[in-house]
């Protein structure tokens, strides 16, 4: 172009500028970049687990194993120092004898002491010529006997080291003691929220390998209560109830195993059920632990006084364990021997209404079959049954059939509804036979809600007793327990 084209086209100018950028369109692609990303990590997850749930094997839910609780004989075996005992007194009654008789006969040596010593020493050597067996039989030296005679005075440090010893003895008992807390939220009249908290003593009885199981009093639950359970090592951790029992108001609670550490599995241990029955349990010195005096971790110690008194509750007995232990009308807790075995566990509604505060507890051996009925979570059976045993003596004088007699039936209750009455004598359920009223309570554990099983009873009439039977159908006694 030549120069005068030039100049004509000067007043045209072209600049080249970027496109603006708009901020707005790169932020939302951002955020959609994000958004995929996101969606695709789910996706890619989700996938991911639901691959690996169906080609790997499931972790194993932890199963609880069934409890097992061993029954006690009516009479208890005589304890070691019993026995100890009873060889001593029969060994002193043997010593007497013998001086006694030693007594009787020095005179008679006395007045033959002057032909004794006239006889010839050939005599003496025939007679000891005799056979080695011989001669020692008659040649047997007499028992020396000794009898303390002197008084022993404690000091004041024996009685400490004697009060630390029960300590030590309390202490290691109370390993298998826990406080059981309620906690329970509520507002006042301002709408002001507070806390309620009410404590228990409950005892380990058992661990199924899933939960560790306590039994204790049952607690007062709501909608909105906090139960928690306090260990030896003072460690607390949550705790539910597992099956409850209205007719003796104890209750299983279960804390579960994977939540207790170690230490505290350490610190702790599973209480020993003693033998309530017999006579060796009456007089012996026991201990009263828990919350004997409405305290948590209070100690008392006495003895007991009775073991005889008897609670009747519908299709079941409870004997009572009476003490001299003065506690609290609240308490809870139970009653343990001075090897740390448990007797009874501490029930006040027991006690007697002239003694309140006398310490009273249901016999163990009586809650035995309870508690491994509330410790594997199974239904009580249903009856509604009162009775009591026919004992040998009204079975010879009067002629009433061994058996478990009727003092009682709940109304609207199975029995009732089959027919049986008070002053009926069960002898037979099912088919196994009843002599006294264990059998009839060891029978309706065999026995689950909505079977079926023929109850053969004795019924006085026309002068005399005649078999009758009845069918029944057991009722579930959660149902009944209002009545």
């Amino acid at each position: 172009m030549d120069e005068n084209n030039s100049s004509e086209y000067q007043f045209i100018k072209e600049t080249i500028k970027d496109r603006p950028v708009n901020k707005r369109r790169v932020i939302l692609r951002i955020l959609m970049v994000i958004i995929c990303a996101l969606l695709f990590g789910a996706v890619s997850a989700s996938v991911f687990l639901m691959t690996v749930n169906h080609y790997m094997p499931a972790e194993k839910e932890i199963s609880a194993l069934p409890v097992n609780i061993p029954r006690d004989d009516d009479v208890e075996a005589v304890s070691e120092d019993r026995t100890e005992t009873e060889e001593t007194t029969e060994a002193s009654t043997e010593e007497e004898a013998d001086i006694t008789e030693a007594s009787e006969e020095a005179s008679e040596e006395a007045s033959e002491e002057a032909s004794a010593e006239a006889v010839s020493e050939n005599d003496t050597d025939s007679a000891s010529a005799g056979t080695p067996d011989d001669s020692s039989a008659e040649t047997e030296a007499p028992r020396n006997i000794s009898y303390i005679t002197e008084h022993v005075s404690l000091s004041v440090e024996d009685y400490k080291s004697l009060y630390r010893t029960l300590k030590n003895v309390a202490a290691e008992a109370g390993r298998s003691i826990v406080t059981v807390t309620t906690i329970t939220s509520d507002k006042d009249w301002f709408e002001n929220s507070y806390e309620n908290a009410d404590s228990l003593a409950g005892l380990i009885v058992a661990n199924n390998g899933k939960d560790l199981l306590i039994l204790s009093e049952i607690p007062s639950i709501g909608e909105d209560t906090e139960l928690n359970v306090t260990f030896a090592d003072n460690i607390t951790l949550p705790g539910e109830v597992k099956s409850t029992d209205s007719d003796t108001g104890l209750a299983i609670i279960s804390v579960l195993l994977s939540s207790i550490p170690d230490e505290t599995k350490d610190a702790i241990s599973e209480a020993e059920l003693g033998n309530s029955r017999g006579t060796n349990v009456v007089g012996i010195p026991v201990m009263a632990l828990g919350s004997p005096l409405g305290i948590q971790g209070s100690q008392c110690f006495g003895r007991t006084t009775s073991n005889q008194r008897e609670i009747s509750m519908p299709d079941r007995n409870v004997h009572v364990l009476s003490t001299d232990i003065y506690g609290s009308g609240n308490a809870t807790g139970v009653i343990t021997d001075y090897d740390g075995k448990i007797l009874g566990i501490i029930a006040q509604n027991t006690a007697l209404e002239d003694a309140p505060n006398l310490l009273s507890a249901y016999a163990i051996s009586d809650l035995k079959d309870l508690i491994e009925k509330l410790s594997n979570g199974s239904s009580e059976t249903y009856l509604g049954i009162y009775g009591t045993d026919v004992t040998s003596s009204i079975n010879e004088e009067q002629g009433v059939p061994l058996g478990f007699y009727v003092t009682k039936v709940a109304l609207d209750s199975p029995a009732m509804s089959a027919g049986i009455q008070s002053g009926d004598v069960i002898t037979r359920l099912g088919t196994v036979d009843i002599e006294k009223a264990r059998d009839y309570m060891e029978q309706m554990l065999k026995y689950q809600p909505g079977d079926e099983a023929v109850i053969t009873v004795e019924r006085y009439s026309q002068g005399e007793f005649q078999e009758m039977t009845f069918e029944v159908n057991f009722d579930d006694a959660a149902d009944h327990s209002a009545s």
